[in-house]
Parts: structure tokens; C-alpha cells; sequence
């Protein structure tokens, strides 16, 4: 297995049940997405929430179709400061969204005509094309470990964008 490297803000821990592995959840710096890591005890006793960290990482056995990115227990683990976690704590913004969209304004588009394929995926109004956006969402979410408040979220922020809402 090759070795990676990863630099994360670390905004969610969760430990393990028993033996079982606990989860980093956190922000990629170079990437800007969302990424969640197993890490075993030893090792996950090694970050803290709202600090961001430099780490070696790699790909678990596949599971049940699922292939878990690890925490090395080799190498160190370096917190490091980044644009997010400055000298005076977390810069983030409250309410957890990606820097990225507080910086940007989207224009807001004008609505496709709705028999193209972009106004299915963007917005139409009709029930089958906004059951195939709500299901896109979810699914985004769920895959990243989300929760059903993140899923709100980005529905809203989606609609605010798209719709104009």
C-alpha cells in the first residue's frame, strides 16, 4: 500500500465501540472536501476538534463495498496551522459550510427551459425532477457521513442558488 499524506481541519471526533476503530471527520485543505478517516485509539487520542493536522493516511480491505481511508500508525501526526485554524483559533465560519461559499456570490441563473437535461437536474418544479435533486443531495450527504441537519443545509443552499429561495 502506498503511503499518502493528508492535511485536514479536524471538525468531528468520534471514538470507537470497544475495539472498533473511531472516526475523524474534517476538511481536506488542499481539496476543500469534506473527508472522513478510521483511526484506531492510539492514534485518534493524537487530534482535537477545530485543529488541523498533517498526517499519513491509507486505504483499508474492502468491506460490503466499502473502502475505508485509515490513519497510518506509522509516521507522525503534525498539527499544523492553516488558513482555516489561524494563531487565534478556528476561523471557520459558524455554521459549517465550506469557506467557499461565504466568499462567492453565485449568479443566480435563469431558469433552463425544462425539457433539457440541466433543468431536470437544476431545478424544475415538476415532482419527478425535484424527487431526482432532493435524492442527488441525499445521497452526497449520506456518502460523506453527514447528517440530516448538513442535508437541510445544502437543499437550502441549493435551492438559494438554483431557485432563487
Amino acid at each position: 500500500m502506498a503511503g499518502n499524506t493528508i492535511t485536514m481541519d479536524v471538525q468531528r471526533i468520534d471514538p470507537g465501540e470497544g475495539s472498533a476503530p473511531g472516526t475523524l471527520v474534517g476538511i481536506d485543505v488542499d481539496s476543500g472536501q469534506e473527508v472522513q478517516l478510521k483511526a484506531w485509539p492510539d492514534r485518534l487520542s493524537h487530534f482535537s476538534m477545530n485543529q488541523t493536522y498533517k498526517f499519513g493516511w491509507y486505504l483499508g480491505k474492502e468491506y460490503q463495498g466499502t473502502q475505508d481511508m485509515i490513519v497510518s500508525k506509522h509516521g507522525e501526526i503534525t498539527q499544523v496551522q492553516s488558513a482555516v485554524n489561524g494563531p487565534n483559533g478556528p476561523q471557520r465560519p459558524v455554521d459549517g459550510l465550506p469557506a467557499a461559499f461565504h466568499e462567492k456570490k453565485a449568479p443566480i441563473p435563469q431558469p433552463p427551459a425544462k425539457t433539457t437535461p440541466q433543468a431536470v437536474m437544476t431545478g424544475s418544479q415538476g415532482t419527478k425532477e425535484r424527487s431526482i435533486t432532493v435524492l442527488a443531495v441525499m445521497k452526497s450527504v449520506i456518502e460523506s457521513g453527514g447528517s440530516e441537519a448538513d442535508f437541510d443545509r445544502w437543499l437550502a443552499k441549493h435551492d438559494h442558488i438554483v431557485l432563487g429561495k
